[in-house]
C-alpha cells in the first residue's frame, strides 16, 4: 500500500516477474530436448540416404551432431531473449513467439536459395523444423510456469 498525502492508502498493482530458478532449469531442459530433436531428424534423414547441407562450423564432427550443438545453442539463446522480453516487455511471451516464428520461417526457406539437390534442400529445412518448433512449442510454457507476481 501507498500513502499520499491526504492520508488515503491505494494498493499498488502486482507486477509480473519471472523465477530465474525455475525458468533457467527449464530452459536448459527445453534446449536439451531441442538437441535431441534436431540429432534424431539429422539421424531418419541420413538413413534415407538424404543429407542435409552442414553447418560450416565443427568440420570434424558429424553432420547430426553439429545440428544437435546448433539446436542447444539457439534454444538457449532463445531463452535469454524469452527472459529478457519477459522482464522488460508487456506481453513479453507474444513478442517472443512472433520473433521465434519469423526466424524459423526464415530458417526453413533458406536452404532453398543455395545450390543443392532438392533432397538436400528439403532435407535442411526439415532439420531446421526440428530445432525451431521445440523452441518455439516449450519455452512460453516454461515461461509461463515460472511467472512470479510481485
Amino acid at each position: 500500500m501507498t500513502d499520499y498525502p491526504g492520508g488515503v492508502p491505494t494498493p499498488r498493482a502486482p507486477e509480473r516477474g519471472i523465477s530465474a530458478a525455475k525458468f533457467w532449469p527449464g530452459a536448459a531442459a527445453a534446449a536439451l530436448v531441442t538437441a535431441l530433436s534436431a540429432l534424431v531428424v539429422a539421424l531418419l534423414l541420413r538413413a534415407f540416404a538424404i543429407d542435409p547441407l552442414p553447418p560450416p562450423w565443427l568440420p570434424d564432427v558429424s553432420v547430426p551432431v553439429r545440428f544437435a550443438v546448433l539446436g542447444f545453442v539457439l534454444a538457449l539463446l532463445a531463452s535469454a531473449l524469452l527472459y529478457l522480453l519477459v522482464v522488460s516487455t508487456p506481453g513479453g511471451v507474444t513478442f517472443f513467439g512472433w520473433i521465434v516464428g519469423l526466424l524459423l520461417l526464415a530458417s526453413v526457406i533458406l536452404p532453398f536459395v543455395y545450390d543443392a539437390t532438392l533432397a538436400d534442400r528439403i532435407a535442411t529445412a526439415l532439420v531446421h523444423l526440428a530445432i525451431g518448433l521445440p523452441i518455439l512449442g516449450l519455452l512460453p510454457g516454461v515461461a509461463r510456469r515460472a511467472a512470479v507476481w510481485k
